[in-house]
């Protein structure tokens, strides 16, 4: 019997021993399993905090230099109806303009980033032009001219690896902001003619967005139909209210992009030779609303004006998703 227990000892020893064993070699592969994983993870986290947001950021900046070429687009063609509208004396030209809401994303790593685009027209709080003066009739009676128009379009991207930026057809204008500044990429017909005797002749067209106040979103691709159904061109001879020649002319901007409305409208009154005085013009801004990315009144008055070259275009704009 003591054999017996003794061999039973020997026997379980050695049953423990290769047991033992064998829990070395499972331990061993379950930490270079491990190991692999933590490699694995590693370059999967460098990749989604390096790698990925410089792709989406070049994913955004192109789609909003994409959007920037679509707004120039959209620019030049109204530009075309109007000329067209001159030449032909007709308006009977139809336009599209075909605009991308929405950035690539990354599949599975990120998501696209949407778009905003708004039809902001005629008599919308925060974009429109208020013109007034007076001008001579027949026999030189002086009559009153003080009239709104204006609109714009607008595209907003809330980018979140570029920098969240708008721009913006206003005026005949293409505006861009973003929050360290905003700047014009095209300006307006906007032109001031210093005559030889001291006074000034001004020629604006103006553009009036008709339609309704009306938006679009998401990630795919919108567009805006243009349809110019009326060009006005006049002339006036500008006078002052008792009905001597020569008068004032003010013109009213409200919009949210003051900077680069008061830069240019400077910039060019100085280029035509006028200064800044009350002898030639005046530029003045006050805030409207006072809001983030606040809206302003900018004033400018022409002194002295002899004629007013006024070029009016009253577009449609319908936007499709």
């Amino acid at each position: 019997m003591g054999e017996r227990s003794g061999n039973r000892r020997q026997f379980n020893a050695s049953s423990r021993s290769k047991f033992i064993k064998k829990d070395k070699e499972g331990v061993a592969s379950v930490i270079g399993t491990i190991m692999a994983l933590l490699v694995f993870l590693t370059f999967l986290t460098m990749f989604t905090n390096t790698y990925i947001p410089i792709w989406m950021k070049e994913n955004e900046k192109s789609h909003m230099d994409d959007v920037l070429n679509q707004f120039g687009d959209i620019k030049g063609k109204i530009d075309s109806l109007v000329v067209n509208a001159q030449v032909t004396g007709q308006s009977t030209i139809n336009m599209y303009q075909p605009f991308t809401l929405g950035s690539d994303g990354v599949p599975v790593f990120a998501s696209a980033t949407a778009g905003y685009l708004f039809l902001k027209p005629t008599g919308s709080y925060d974009t429109g032009i208020n013109q007034s003066f007076n001008y001579k009739l027949e026999g030189g009676t002086p009559t009153a001219f003080n009239d709104n128009g204006g609109g714009c379009l607008e595209f907003y991207g809330p980018n979140r690896y570029y920098v969240q930026q708008w721009y913006t057809y206003e005026n005949g204008a293409l505006l861009i902001y973003q929050q360290d500044g905003m700047a014009m990429r095209a300006g307006p017909s906007l032109n001031f003619i210093l005559n030889g005797d001291g006074s000034v002749n001004v020629q604006f067209d103006q553009v009036d967005l008709i339609g309704k106040n009306s938006s679009v979103s998401g990630l795919g691709n919108a567009g805006a139909t243009i349809d110019l159904i009326y060009h006005d061109p006049q002339t006036y001879d500008l006078c002052q209210s008792n009905g001597d020649d020569n008068g004032n002319l003010t013109m009213v901007f409200t919009t949210r992009y003051n900077t680069t409305w008061m830069s240019f409208i400077r910039e060019t009154a100085m280029e035509a030779g006028l200064n800044e005085t009350d002898v030639d013009f005046t530029l003045s801004q006050d805030i409207k609303t006072d809001e983030y990315r606040s809206v302003y009144e900018i004033t400018l008055t022409i002194h002295n004006v002899d004629q007013f070259t006024h070029n009016r275009g009253y577009v449609i704009i319908e936007l499709e998703y």
